[in-house]
Parts: structure tokens; sequence; C-alpha cells
């Protein structure tokens, strides 16, 4: 058998440490070429640096992190097939999943435990039993008391036919560990390795040529002493009436534990518990595994021998009532699996995520070398489940650059804690940051430099508007080209009611407010979910100089200004203006809404820039204040789109279309724009625009040139490569140096800084490990691409694609078949990017396989796939879903398909109570967030009206009235008609003040379930909205689902 012999003392080539990269030189025996140093000749032939360099590129993608070890697998002559070289001692593993469990043995390596095997002669006339126990490897004999001896002597026969049963129930699979020089053990052995635990006690089945009989039969146990030998320390006896506990003490602890979970009798001796009909399966109380009673006993000894040893208890706790023991074991059992699940939560989420990045200064060092120093920003987002809030703070990294090449990056240092932030921006020099901070319900507008605070307004008192605008629709801070003022946006300032005047007038500085009758019970509209209480933004600018903030006039009043920007030399404003007559719509995930670009001058006249019947966002001026690009799409129709890039030329006054609506992608193509462009996406040159965007399962980032109009994508040079992440978000691009954020479903976010080398190669980028976490979770997963079947075909859009993400553990648990969770996003027109997804990646740690379903209408797949849904709710996506499930067992065996859960959140919540009423006998469970039950009565109720009309393939106006036809549509295409063959449990959890989704959907819901005997639970969040996004609120929702799944898929 194999056993660790000694730690190293230096890595085999094939273990890498941090970002060092493997040796390549140049074969001065047989070639002049370059060899793999992972491969032998004969696997992989010699060939030029480009293609060997490709060629290690795939070693690193397959390679296992381990701590701050890259472990390559090794195909060199080792062994006889490819394997993988330990970086704690000298084993080898051939299987993958045999050497993790390896490798978090090594981790915690305790004293070997040596436990010799007494066997007795067939031809003696009694069994003598001995202990025998040496540090040298010998053991020295030593008989046992007189009083054992003469027990033994009176029944021979009878301990010999006892002693099998002994050995069966009581002391199972005992043998003698050996040390071992070889390369490592086979797969069998490493499986049979991984189930003996932390002592390291290596067991080999022991074989008998009797009959197996309870020790129950025979009367009296038997009494034998084993020995515990400790190669590390003095020689050792023990006996089963010491202290310490032993292989015999285990055993008999789990099965008084089994017997007092089953019969609930006194804890007995040596008694094997009565089997119980009626008890036949029942949780572990450690792990929460449904098991058989006659499998609890080894899944116990083997998984949780030191637990059972902690609860064991005295024999005189004894329970005559066994009702009253199975309450507290079933309540002890839950308390351990939710503090199992609150721990890999907390883990996964603890993660923290860039939110934004920016260039903060340069310095030249050297000028005859060009040798630079940078200094970068980062901002990030941190969960703090303690204090159930969301924490931001910051980290700074100093690059030393040499032209256009990052020679080496400085340590950050301790990161630095964002309290109460609401914006804030860098001037264009480096020398100035701007912020703007809310305290105990007043917001200050300050200005810090290299001596600290410059400069600090309170915009409260100045009175010249209310709260500034922080959400992504209309906030902006933006310094003017001489450092002098600041542009942002706040809601108008309205007028107290008042008996002696019902109208208000025009302020001095000519901002208007509202020209209404005033009177606190007139219904103010809003802009819906995520944006209540904002109502009418006008453009503001603090003046640092004269220490006043001026209200900007001329802008129409059927026209909500936002996402503002200095013009050229600043002397005028440009901004996106939302149309907000005849009333407001829900802007919050929405690209369909009527907008244009606006040009505003410092005398108040308001010019159009664009079109005035599209939908308009993201306006971005070139460094050269010569170019401006911005995103247009359709208004109404779907809530989420494919856009256009626009481009406006500032001296002719013309615009062109630059990256037109990607209608259909090939596989692995540019699939279009779909989110908004990032603050700084400009070259130095003002010749390129930078990028992210999804692309089918992924999302990538992309570069346009502005002359040509070619989008090409960026994916780095060398090993540091971004296709190698399953999803990258470029946060800024300054100077021509590009910061991005890169994950996987198994990676949580880092940064990655390089350098643009050319103008017409976007992609040959020297990329740079900058900071985040170096952490890689032990699960596996895969991108699917899955084509419909003829019968599920939409004819009119044919030859459609869609997408999934499959995540799953490495092993299943006591080598049964995993369940499946399939998670469905909301919209639906959105998308899961392969990125790091904290929900479920804890899900996939719990032990659960995760699949999530990118179905026709998602985005990434092209404006064919999102327009093929209108209409086709509750169908099409339905079956796009059940497909990729059918499509996921049939691919990976290891699944089970008689315990399939769904799970998802407003659309997603749609389709996971469709499918649980469409195929009642194929899901066992379902978890809904704030579903969508009854279109039709959500029609009066929701943010997004036209979005229930669009859904069903009806044109939506703004004077629309629902008729019969229109409303019996709605209700044919709801889950609620599907709800009397609902069978499955269903988890709902509703936020109180949702206005996307009412929550008297998931009411409805409730209540069918309930007058039908359905095992439904709802969970209710009074001050929650749609996202259900607080850190508390977050965490027990997780909780609740883990829990529900488990209780019901097992």
């Amino acid at each position: 058998m194999f056993s660790h012999t000694s730690q190293h003392t230096e890595q085999h080539k094939t273990i890498l440490r941090g970002e060092e990269q493997p040796t390549l030189q140049r074969c001065e025996d047989c070639c002049s070429l370059y060899h793999c140093p992972f491969c032998v000749p004969e696997m992989f032939k010699p060939t030029i640096k480009s293609k060997c360099l490709k060629h290690l590129q795939g070693h690193r993608r397959r390679a296992i992190r381990h701590k701050e070890f890259f472990i390559f697998k090794c195909h060199l002559k080792c062994r006889t097939g490819p394997h993988f070289h330990c970086v704690s001692c000298t084993s080898t593993f051939m299987r993958k999943d045999g050497f993790l469990k390896h490798l978090a043995m090594c981790d915690n390596k305790k004293p070997k435990i040596t436990v010799v095997e007494l066997k007795s002669e067939k031809n003696s006339p009694a069994p003598d039993l001995h202990l025998s126990a040496s540090d040298s490897g010998s053991t020295a004999e030593m008989p046992v008391s007189d009083g054992h001896k003469s027990r033994i002597s009176e029944d021979a026969q009878k301990i010999r036919r006892r002693k099998a049963n002994f050995e069966q129930y009581l002391c199972p699979k005992i043998a003698v560990s050996e040390e071992t020089s070889g390369p490592g053990p086979t797969d069998s052995e490493m499986a049979d390795q991984g189930s003996t635990g932390e002592g390291r006690i290596m067991e080999e089945q022991v074989r008998t040529d009797e009959p197996s009989k309870s020790p129950v039969d025979e009367g009296d146990p038997l009494v034998l002493n084993l020995s515990v030998v400790d190669h590390n320390g003095p020689e050792t006896t023990v006996s089963n009436s010491a202290a310490n506990t032993h292989p015999i003490e285990a055993d008999l602890a789990i099965k008084t534990l089994v017997n007092e979970m089953f019969t609930g009798h006194p804890p007995v001796e040596s008694t094997i518990p009565q089997r119980s009909k009626s008890d036949a399966q029942d949780l572990c109380p450690f792990c929460g595994l449904m098991l058989h009673r006659k499998n609890l006993q080894v899944h116990l000894r083997r998984k949780h021998p030191d637990q059972v040893l902690n609860q064991e208890k005295p024999a005189s706790a004894q329970v005559k009532n066994p009702k009253q023991q199975r309450l507290p074991l079933r309540k002890q059992q839950k308390v351990a699996m939710e503090s199992t699940i609150r721990d890999v939560f907390r883990h996964c989420i603890r993660f923290p995520v860039p939110i934004s990045a920016s260039v903060v200064t340069e310095e030249l060092v050297d000028t005859a070398t060009d040798k630079r120093c940078i200094t970068v920003l980062a901002r990030w987002s941190q969960c703090d489940l303690e204090r159930g809030m969301k924490l931001h703070f910051s980290q700074r990294w100093t690059l030393l650059c040499k032209h256009d090449t990052i020679e080496h990056v400085l340590p950050s240092g301790p990161s630095s804690h964002i309290e109460k932030e609401l914006l804030s921006c860098q001037s264009p020099s480096g020398t100035l940051q701007a912020v703007i901070r809310e305290e105990a319900e007043r917001q200050y507008l300050e200005v810090w430099g290299q001596n600290g605070l410059e400069k600090s307004l309170d915009l409260i008192a100045l009175n010249k508007h209310g709260k500034v605008y922080e959400d992504a629709q209309f906030a902006c801070l933006a310094w003017s080209p001489c450092e002098k003022k600041l542009l942002y946006v706040a809601e108008k300032k309205r007028v107290e009611p008042s008996a002696q005047s019902s109208f208000a007038s025009a302020s001095e500085d000519g901002g208007l407010v509202l020209l209404e009758e005033q009177d606190k019970n007139v219904y103010i509209e809003d802009w819906g979910e995520g944006l209540v209480g904002k109502s009418c933004p006008v453009l503001c600018v603090a003046d640092l100089l004269k220490a006043a903030v001026i209200v900007y006039a001329g802008i129409p009043p059927n026209i909500s200004p936002g996402q503002a920007l200095w013009g050229p030399n600043g002397r005028g404003v440009v901004f996106v203006g939302q149309w907000n007559e005849p009333f407001r719509l829900g802007l919050k995930f929405c690209s369909n809404r009527r907008s244009a670009l606006f040009y505003l001058n410092m005398k108040g006249n308001c010019e159009c820039l664009s079109s005035d019947s599209m939908s308009v966002s993201s306006p971005r001026m070139s460094p050269d204040s010569c170019w401006i690009v911005y995103l247009q799409g359709q208004v109404f129709g779907p809530h989420h789109q494919c856009l256009s890039m626009m481009l406006y030329d500032m001296k002719n006054r013309s615009t062109s279309v630059l990256v037109d609506v990607v209608r259909r992608a090939e596989k692995g193509q540019f699939a279009g724009i779909y989110e908004s462009l990032p603050s700084q996406c400009w070259s130095a040159d003002s010749e390129r625009i930078f990028f992210s965007s999804a692309s089918e399962n992924n999302k990538a980032v992309f570069s346009v040139n502005r002359t040509t109009g070619r989008v090409t994508q960026v994916c780095g040079l060398d090993v540091l490569r971004l296709d190698d992440f399953g999803s990258v978000q470029l946060l800024t691009i300054q100077k021509d140096l590009m910061v991005m954020s890169c994950s996987s479903p198994n990676q949580p976010p880092c940064l990655r800084v390089g350098f643009l080398s050319t103008v017409d190669q976007a992609e040959d980028l020297q990329l740079c490990n900058l900071g985040g976490a170096e952490v890689y979770e032990e699960f596996y997963w895969q991108p699917m691409l899955i084509t419909p079947p003829s019968q599920e075909e939409n004819h009119q859009f044919s030859g459609l694609n869609f997408g999934a993400i499959l995540l799953k553990p490495y092993s299943p648990q006591e080598r049964r078949k995993t369940p499946l969770v399939v998670n469905i996003h909301g919209g639906p027109h959105s998308h899961f990017a392969a990125d790091w997804n904290a929900t479920a990646a804890a899900l996939s740690k719990l032990g659960f396989a995760v699949l999530m379903v990118n179905y026709r209408g998602s985005t990434g797949f092209g404006q064919d796939s999102i327009e093929s849904l209108l209409g086709n709710v509750g169908s099409q996506d339905v079956k796009d879903v059940q497909r990729a499930v059918l499509c996921a067992l049939h691919n990976e065996t290891t699944l089970d398909p008689d315990r399939v859960a769904v799970m998802g959140g407003s659309h997603g919540g749609f389709l996971a109570c469709h499918l649980i009423g469409q195929y009642p006998d194929f899901y066992r469970a379902c978890a809904a967030r704030n579903p969508v039950i009854n279109a039709a009565t959500l029609l009066g109720t929701s943010d997004i009206v036209d979005w229930r009309y669009s859904s069903v393939g009806l044109q939506y106006a703004f004077d629309q009235l629902p008729t019969s036809q229109s409303l019996t549509s709605m209700l044919e295409k709801s889950p609620i008609i599907h709800a009397a063959q609902i069978r499955a449990p269903v988890l709902l959890m509703l936020g109180g003040r949702d206005r996307r989704v009412s929550p008297h959907q998931g009411l409805e819901l409730y209540r069918a379930l309930k007058s039908r005997n359905t095992p439904v639970r709802l969970l209710w969040y009074s001050d929650e909205g749609h996202s259900l996004s607080k850190v508390n609120t977050q965490s027990d929702c997780f909780l609740n689902i883990a829990l529900w799944f488990k209780e019901h898929l097992n």
C-alpha cells in the first residue's frame, strides 16, 4: 500500500510557483527546434517557438492551481502514462480526482498510525493475543492479562468462530500501512486511501472463510487489545480500556450513535441495533446525506470518525421514549447543515469584485530610456455577512514601465476603506479628486489634493437642488478641462406647499422648479424599479472658485437629462435626454426608452444631435474632442437588445454607423453590443474604441477601428491570455493602458493590465497580473452550445442556437450520482456569462451540479435570437431549458436524472414555475424569486407595462387599453394555468417593495398551491425590491434554497 514518505526539497519541473513560466530553450542535441518541457518527443514533436508556446497554453489551461503552485500534467517517462506530481511528497497520480483528494490530505498530514492485525494459527490450541508496539518497525510481544487467557482457554473454538464476526462488525478493514518509494498508488488504491480519513490508516479488506454472524448471537463480546505504533514518537501501548481513543472505540461509538438514531434504545456496548422497517433511511447528522441504515455505519466510520467520538454520550444517558430522542437529533442535523451552508456561502461571497479603475498619475523617471512610473487605482466591492452590508475599498499599484512594456509591478500595500461615497472622479491632470459623499442625510462635494481636503461644499445648505443622482441611468461627475468646475446630475428642487402661492417661479440662476400646483398629496411619477424618488433630474455645475452651484436652464421640460459630459473646451455640455411624456416607464434594465443626444451651450440653447425617435445611451468624447461615440437602439419591443454604435463628427456635425446591429453571429465571432461603454474607452490617438460585450456563453473585450469599423477581439499574447477566462470586463483604458477584470465560474475576479502595442493589431497585447483573488475552486465547468430539434424550431427564426454552462463537483459524494440544479436567468433578455457567480459556486461546493441556461432570447447570440422570443414566452423558452437539461443528463452520466431541481428569479422564476407545471414528474423541487405568475394581473402593477404587451407579441402604444383578447393571450402564457399539475415543493421569495413584478404575483401561486395541499413555503422581505440584493437577504435566500434542495432532493 501507499503512504507518505518525506517532504520535497526540490519541486518537479512540472510544478511552477505563482506566475513563473516554463523555460523554453533551443535543442542542441537532436535538433535545432524547441521541445515541450512537459512532454516526451514522441508525444509532442519538436517545433518552432511560437507553436511550442501555443502548446504550453493548452498545458496551462489544463493545469491544477493549488495554493501558489500551478501543477501541470506530466507526459515524461516518470510513469507509463500522463500523471501529476504532488507538491509536498514524491507521489504521482494518473487520475485528477484522486490527485485532488491526495493534495487535500497531504496539506493536513498528521503522524502516521500503523494498526497491526493479529491472526491466530488454525492449529493452535487457543488464540494467544498480543500487543505489539515499536518505533522502528519491529514488534515486541506482550501477553494479555491472565483473566483474558483463562477466558480464552475455556472456549477456544467459540472464539475462533466469533473472531470473523468481530472483524466484520467491530474492526472492519484493519491492515498494516507500509512505507513505499514507488511512483505512487494506482487509481483503486487512491480510492481506498481517500476513505481512510485524516489519520492516514491504510485499510485492506479482511478475508474469512467462515460466514459472517452477528456477535450478538454468540453471547459475550470478544475482548481484544490492539497496538498503535507512532514512528515519530516513543513506544506506546494502548488498550481498549485506555483513555485515548482507537478504532474499536470509534466503531462502538458509531454503532451507539446509529442505535440511538434509529431505535432510541439505550446504548449497550457491542450490541448491534435491530433493524426498523419504518426507519430504513435517515440523514447523516453531520453532512445531511440521506443514507440507508446499513450504509450509515460505514459512512460515519469513514467520513466522520472524529465527530462521532465527540458526540458519544455516556452509557447512563438512556432515553426511554425514542420519539423524545428523535426531535433533538433532527434539530441537531439541521443546525449542522445550516452551519455548513453558511460557511460555504460566506467563503464564496467574500471575494471582492472590481467596480472601476483609473490611471491616476504618470511620472517620467528617465528621459533617455523613456522609463515611466504609472499609478493605477482600482475600486472594489465586497460583501460582509457579519455586518450585512457591502463594503467598498480602493487599492493602488505602481507600474514601472519602459516604452509600452510593464517591467515591474510594485506591491499595492493595504487597501483603503471607502465610506459613504456616492461618486468620485479624478481630474484630467491626476492631481485632484472630486468626491460626493453622503453623511447624516446631507450631501457634500469634496475636492482632495496633494495637501488633503482643498474644498468642501454642503450641497444641501446651498439649497439649489435635491438629492444627487448616483445611479447608472442618469448619474455623472465630470471635471471641466480647466479643472475649475464639476458637472453632475441632481433632483430638481421642489417648492414647499404654501397657502399664499399655488405656483412656483424660476430661480435667479435660471434653474426651473415645478410649474404645477403645489400640494403634498399630488402624485409625482418616478422612473420605476431601482429609481424610486427620482423624477425630474437637472444638470448642475459646481464652481469651485466661487463655491457656488448653478442649475443649467434651457432644457425642454419634457426631457430628463443624464449621462452628461463636457463639450470641447468646456463651452457646453453633451447629455442624454429621456422623454418623460406622456408618462414615465421603468428605466432600469431597459435599453428601449425613447431618448436622444443633446448639446447645451452656456447661453442655454439646447440642440438635438441624434435621431429623436430612437433610444440613446453611453456618449463618450474622444481625447482630441473631435468625435463622440454612443449606443443606439429601437424604442419598445424587447426591453433589452443588440445595440448599434454611432459616431458623431463634431466638426462636420454628421452622424454615421460605426458598428451595426448583429442579426446572427457565426460561432465564436463577434455577436453584437449589449452593454454600456466604459467611461474611458478611447485609445490615446482617438483611432480605436474598446468595450466589453456578451459573446455566446462568454464575455469578451473588443476594439473597433474608427476609420474602417473593423471589430477585433482583444486576446493577449504569451501565457497570460484573456481567452483563458470565461469572462473579461474592461474597466478603463487611459493613455493606452487597459485595466480589465477577469474571472471564470471557478475563479474569482482578478485584474489584468496591458499596453496597446500597435494601431492595427488590437489583439497584440502584453498582459500583466495586477491583483485580485488568486483562488481556483475545485469544481469543473464547461460551456454548452445546443441546437434545438426540428420540432422545437421557430420557423420565423430557424437555425438559432442557444447556450448553457454546466458546473459540476469533481467527484460525487459517496460515489453517488450528483443532483442537478437548473438555474435560469431573468430578463428574459439577459445573459449568464461564464464569470464568477457566488450562488452557483456555493451550490457546487455543497455537492450540486448547476446548469445555467441561456435560452433563445438571451443576449450574446444576435438580435434574431432576442426577437424570436416575442410572442413565444412560456413555450419556446420553456422547451429550451428542458432541452438543455436533457442534453446535460445525456452527456454527463454522473448526473442523477431522479434528483433535478430548478430555480430562477423574475422571468427565470416564471420559467421555473412553468417547468414544474408542464413537467410535473421530472423536477423534484423549485425555488423562485419574485416570479411572474399571471401576466394578465401584472399588467396594471408593473413599471414596464410595455413589456407585458411585447412579450406576448403585441405592439405597444402609450394610449393602449387592454382588451379581452390581449388579457387572454397573457393568461394563456402564464404558469398559473399549470398550477393544478404542480407536485414539486415550491419555495417562494418575494420583495415587498418590488415595482417590476408585484409580490402579489407570488402570493397568487402560494394560495393556489396551498388550496391543493402542495408543499409550498413563502419568504417575505418587506424592505426589498425586485433584485433582493441586500447582503442579509442574499444570505438568507441562499440558506433557504440550499436547505430546501437538500431536504427534497435527498
